[in-house]
């Protein structure tokens, strides 16, 4: 073979190389870039365009940064310099694309340098996936998993936490996880004379109070505590950083609150409540300590003729 026909046969083969190149470039199905070293778009392919709502060419010239978040900017500078300074030749990252009507983009960055035989670089091939469909599935999955965990810890009657949901806090230490409180009181409440209601009036009519409950007791606390049905007809209270005088002034509240009338089926069902109450007072106390303490205390309310509370000695 002579000398002219290996450069025809290599002209040819490189014909070839950029053909497939530039045949893979534009039919990929993700973006693809090729950048310049000042950070311009010197080439994208068509799913890159889509992705960011432009025309291609609107694409070309403009610099990567017009259409990089702006919080997002630094990181990427940071990684595109380390290439030009030799560091690495490569690099991946999350980051978020300004779509043309300002929709924000979350996409996987991949950037390799093409270099000068002597290390200078010359241009950048960039690939970028769009994440945001995988973010949003995410996202509704974890959504779906949290409503299907209130489900597990909610009474499906009451609405509140269940039993399951209420030992999950008891083991939880004062100061730590969901509850992050200095100090804390815990309440536990029984219904007086509600297996009256059963026996006259029907189990429909003691699954209404039980419910009308449900509501009344959330109303004397604040928003952070935790209300649970424990039992058939008990219920305990967590308050975060609540002190004595707050504990008892809600445990009155809520002694007066289920004492007054529940109207049920057109007539009116009177229960009454007891309750026992313990408080941490800023020591090593636990909550499950407390529950017992609140426990012995809620007998002590229902020995001494029900319809009160009392506090844990």
């Amino acid at each position: 073979m002579s000398f002219m026909q290996d450069i025809g046969t290599l002209e040819r083969e490189l014909r070839t190389s950029r053909q497939m190149f530039r045949a893979s470039f534009h039919a990929a199905a993700i973006g693809k870039a090729i950048i310049s070293v000042t950070g311009q778009c010197i080439e994208v392919n068509r799913s890159f365009a889509t992705m960011l709502g432009y025309a291609v060419e609107d694409l070309t010239g403009m610099h990567f940064a017009d259409f990089t978040h702006p919080h997002d900017i630094k990181a990427d500078l940071h990684l595109f310099e380390s290439v030009m300074r030799g560091e690495r030749d490569s690099y991946q990252m999350e980051k978020r694309y300004l779509h043309r009507d300002g929709a924000i983009l979350h996409v996987l960055l991949s950037a390799t340098v093409v270099r000068e035989e002597d290390g200078t670089p010359i241009q950048f091939i960039s690939e970028i996936v769009d994440l945001s469909e995988r973010r949003r599935v995410g996202l509704e999955l974890q959504e779906a998993n949290a409503k299907l965990r209130e489900q597990v810890v909610r009474d499906h009657l009451t609405g509140l936490y269940n039993r399951r949901g209420f030992e999950e806090m008891l083991s939880t230490p004062i100061g730590a996880g969901n509850l992050g409180a200095r100090s804390a009181c815990l309440l536990l409440i029984d219904l007086d004379d509600f297996k009256r209601i059963n026996d006259q009036m029907g189990h429909t009519a003691g699954d209404m109070v039980l419910s009308e409950v449900g509501k009344r007791l959330p109303r004397q606390v604040r928003e952070k505590d935790y209300v649970a049905r424990v039992g058939g007809d008990e219920f305990g209270i967590i308050l975060l950083d609540a002190d004595k005088p707050l504990a008892e002034a809600i445990a009155e509240r809520i002694v007066s609150e289920l004492g007054s009338a529940f109207h049920i089926k057109g007539a009116r069902a009177h229960i009454g409540a007891s309750v026992g109450l313990s408080c941490s007072d800023g020591g090593k106390v636990t909550l499950r300590e407390m529950m017992a303490q609140a426990d012995v205390a809620l007998y002590a309310a229902k020995r001494a003729g029900r319809g009160q509370w009392r506090l844990a000695a």
